[in-house]
């Protein structure tokens, strides 16, 4: 990962929060290959698609200078991220992934989580 400061950061993809959920991505698909193929098209396809979602709109919010519609995108983020909770956790209920996969993945979640909320947020005090 870079180690620019924000006001160098050009582009969606180098900042640490699409950075997090790109890694969480590539993670999930090498793991999704290990899901039983009944689960592998259901819970594993949706949360990779979800999880696309969520870069798509993380570049969106991040280009977009409509302050209501970067909220809207990132709401939606946010959203997706506690769906994705949920199909995990389904997962490792089902037994569809081990423990130590369901704890590393809730981990980086969280993680993700805490950036997205501190970006909204940040967007609350802009518009006071």
């Amino acid at each position: 990962m870079d180690t620019n400061t924000n006001k160098d950061i050009k582009t969606a993809h180098q900042t640490p929060l699409f950075q997090m959920v790109y890694q969480l991505y590539l993670s999930w698909y090498i793991r999704c290959g290990q899901i039983p193929k009944k689960d592998r098209f259901t819970i594993g396809q949706k949360t990779e698609g979800m999880l696309l979602e969520i870069l798509i709109l993380i570049v969106t919010a991040y280009h977009t200078k409509d302050l209501e519609y970067k909220r809207q995108s990132l709401y939606k983020a946010n959203t997706l991220l506690e769906c994705i909770k949920i199909t995990i956790r389904l997962a490792k209920d089902i037994k569809a992934l081990e423990q130590r996969w369901y704890i590393d993945y809730e981990q980086r979640i969280q993680e993700i989580g805490r950036m997205l909320g501190g970006w909204i947020g940040s967007l609350h005090k802009t518009n006071r």
